[in-house]
């Protein structure tokens, strides 16, 4: 076995578990055979640029976290969800409006705010009526329609989801720096973090050991990785190639 160690930064990341989402069978099954919908979300909106080859990312996001704190995007200058119909890229259109067609071969992918310490994905709500997640998540159970949460390690909390579940809502806050929100967990999707985007691209195992850092490499994971000669060996060279994503794009459209 051989010992692999590199720390990534949110956007290499980010481009990661892109690649490693589009790698499966799960994910490639729906974009030939059925429908992939890719929700609004920083690192989902990597994955939809991995399909187009092209693509705005800044626009492709309703909640973002910025220094000032949790905030909305502009809803005018905001793209609809990422539809893809057997390839076919379904402009203007939400899952909302495809979710009668949906069923248990196709997917649904929607980032994730943050990983609590059960390894169960989080997500903030300033919507009243639950956003984007509260659209679609009970068809999706009802119909076991496969939903796969990208998330980075770099979100993960040290706490569990049922130590804050039910304490505030949206509009529960006496102070808030940012948007007020509330927060749900996804216990029911697969958390896709860049564990598991390495085990979807080469025959390795990784751990995190070490997070954070200066100088643009704040948000940053360190990963310990082991596998067989040359899959390791083809993850360096993967790895060695994804050093240098760019940060994501500076968001001007933020309320």
């Amino acid at each position: 076995m051989k010992k692999l160690l590199a720390t990534l930064t949110p956007a290499e990341s980010k481009r990661l578990i892109a690649r490693g989402i589009l790698a499966t069978d799960l994910v490639q099954n729906a974009l030939k055979n059925g429908y992939l919908c890719v929700t609004l979300g920083t690192t989902s909106s990597y994955l939809v640029e991995e399909i187009l080859g092209e693509y705005d990312k800044t626009r492709h996001i309703a909640g973002i976290v910025v220094p000032k704190g949790l905030a909305i995007i502009d809803g005018s200058k905001r793209n609809t969800d990422a539809i893809f119909h057997k390839g076919e890229y379904m402009k203007d259109t939400k899952v909302v409006d495809v979710l009668d067609k949906l069923g248990p071969n196709d997917v649904i992918v929607k980032s994730a705010n943050a990983l609590d310490e059960n390894y169960v994905p989080v997500i903030l709500l300033a919507s009243p009526s639950g956003g984007t997640v509260g659209s679609f998540l009970g068809a999706a159970t009802a119909k076991n329609i496969k939903l796969i949460i990208p998330v980075g390690l770099e979100k993960s909390i040290p706490v569990a989801y049922e130590e804050f579940c039910g304490q505030f809502g949206k509009d529960d806050w006496d102070y808030s720096i940012g948007t007020p929100s509330g927060v749900i967990a996804i216990h029911e999707g697969i958390t896709f973090t860049e564990i598991e985007a390495l085990e979807s691209l080469f025959d390795v195992q990784a751990m995190p050991i070490s997070a954070g850092g200066v100088n643009g490499a704040e948000g940053s994971i360190t990963l310990f990785i082991e596998g067989g000669d040359e899959e390791t060996a083809r993850a360096y060279e993967f790895l060695v190639d994804l050093k240098g994503e760019p940060p994501f794009p500076k968001v001007d459209h933020v309320l």
